[in-house]
């Protein structure tokens, strides 16, 4: 499970950060053709592929992208085996999404390899770091400005080309880039901040691992805050509104209910 911790309102949430709509399909199975921790892209496997061999993150993402250029289509993915079988499940995940740039390739590749590294019935927890990852590198104050005063001055039409010209259509880009990805709250994992950091002023004077583990994973915290708080922004500015990426598991049946009483209305309709 890839885990974003976020403060917000005086509170850190632990967010379950996942490719959107990426549906298990399979449970306890075992192909002969497929390995577990498998990508299969157009038949071609990723254990087969000179990707396999590389040690960069991003690795998992490209190797989605060379063999989806002549056929974009959903792609299987095959988590690691059961604790106490040979078995394992399997994924079925949207198209890659067009590339921005190496940061958010780099989430994506994350959210791969977070998958095909799940062992079902176990869940174990990996942080990640917008911030780490690079995603607010594009997002300069001189960019955002260059956005808000075109925005504010021009027709929504125009936008587009004036993006380009401004060399800034990836912040529209990242919007549309993140918006691949499902974020939902995990229940009972909330943190009050003022508590933690009570904790830390009495753990840092010993200066144990524990403190220090402690340590980073609130100045992780705090950062994808500044990152997301950034994107956020960008979404206002464009949309006049802010970002909804994040939800609870209350809003998310709500949106789901909501989408399947639309999708029975159409039908009727």
């Amino acid at each position: 499970m890839l885990i974003l911790p976020i403060v917000n309102k005086n509170r850190i949430m632990n967010v379950h950060i996942k490719i959107k709509a990426a549906e298990k399909i399979r449970t306890k199975i075992a192909f002969s053709d497929a390995k577990e921790s498998e990508i299969i892209v157009n038949r071609e496997k990723f254990s087969e592929s000179i990707f396999s061999n590389s040690k960069e993150i991003l690795a998992p993402v490209e190797f989605v992208r060379s063999k989806s250029l002549l056929y974009p289509r959903k792609y299987l993915v095959t988590t690691k085996t059961e604790a106490s079988s040979e078995l394992y499940d399997v994924y079925e995940v949207p198209c890659v999404p067009k590339k921005v740039n190496d940061s958010l390739d780099k989430l994506y590749s994350c959210a791969l390899t977070d998958m095909r590294k799940e062992i079902p019935g176990s869940k174990k927890g990996r942080y990640i770091s917008l911030k780490n990852l690079g995603v607010d590198e594009h997002l300069t104050e001189e960019k955002i400005a260059k956005l808000q005063k075109i925005v504010k001055e021009n027709d929504a039409k125009d936008w587009p080309s004036l993006f380009q010209k401004e060399d800034i259509a990836d912040l529209k880009d990242t919007l549309d880039f993140i918006d691949n990805f499902e974020c939902t709250v995990i229940s009972d994992t909330t943190i009050p901040e003022n508590s933690l950091q009570d904790v830390l002023k009495s753990l840092e004077v010993i200066n144990t691992r524990d403190s220090r583990n402690l340590r980073n994973y609130y100045d992780k915290a705090l950062a994808n805050k500044e990152v997301y708080s950034k994107i956020s922004y960008i979404n206002r500015i464009i949309y006049n509104e802010p970002l909804a990426l994040i939800k609870s598991n209350k809003q998310r049946q709500k949106q789901l209910i909501k989408t399947k009483d639309e999708s029975e209305f159409k039908n009727v309709a």
